[in-house]
């Protein structure tokens, strides 16, 4: 087994720094597919809305054959009748599925936000133990050398003092960085559940028009 030394835990704040970056870069481009999924929804919203027009101007021109099927002179034919009244239950089948979509879209970009605002909050709490660790590090360094100079015993008293001090810093702020953890976990899995229950809904509504 290699000996550890506090050059191996500064590598680790090293990597905890890093580590903090990728996941605000990570957050932020979150952030971007979720202002797209948003775009989509209201896009998808402004689609069943015509959709919605279409029906509407699809039933007077089914009043209008349907009229014109019961005169054996026109020329408007039974089959006309039920192409159309199929169409107009497909299309009536289609906007509820876009109305699902949309309410999934807007319900999961809610979710995603507050799943990046917990991100965000753990890159934070990750930062801080960084800094909490170096201090520490540093500190007992301070206190190593001090030993190693046999100075008085108060000097060295106080020393100890400050490294305990410094050392329960960082041990709240790791506490901090668990909650912080287990609170952005708990944002993916209940996203996770969500997405599983939606997988249906959220492919592609399917278009007949």
């Amino acid at each position: 087994m290699p000996i550890l030394t506090s050059e191996d835990e500064l590598d680790l704040a090293r990597l905890e720094d890093e580590l903090a970056d990728e996941l605000e870069n990570h957050a932020k481009a979150q952030s971007k597919v979720i202002k797209a999924r948003k775009k989509l929804a209201e896009k998808v919203a402004d689609m069943y809305i015509t959709r919605g027009s279409l029906n509407r101007t699809m039933r007077d021109v089914l009043k209008q054959i349907q009229m014109l099927a019961r005169e054996h002179k026109s020329n408007v034919k039974e089959e006309d009748v039920t192409t159309l009244t199929d169409l107009i239950k497909r299309s009536e089948i289609n906007i509820e599925a876009h109305k699902k979509y949309v309410d999934v879209i807007k319900e999961l970009t809610l979710r995603k936000d507050y799943m990046i605002e917990k991100q965000g909050e753990f890159a934070e709490a990750l930062e801080n133990v960084s800094d909490k660790r170096k201090i520490v590090i540093k500190k007992a360094l301070d206190v190593e050398k001090i030993k190693n100079k046999m100075v008085e015993g108060e000097k060295l008293k106080q020393l100890d003092q400050e490294l305990k001090d410094k050392q329960r810093e960082f041990d709240r702020a790791r506490d901090i960085l668990l909650k912080k953890i287990e609170q952005y976990k708990d944002v993916c899995d209940e996203i996770e559940s969500d997405l599983s229950k939606s997988k249906d809904i959220l492919s592609d509504p399917h278009s007949y028009l």
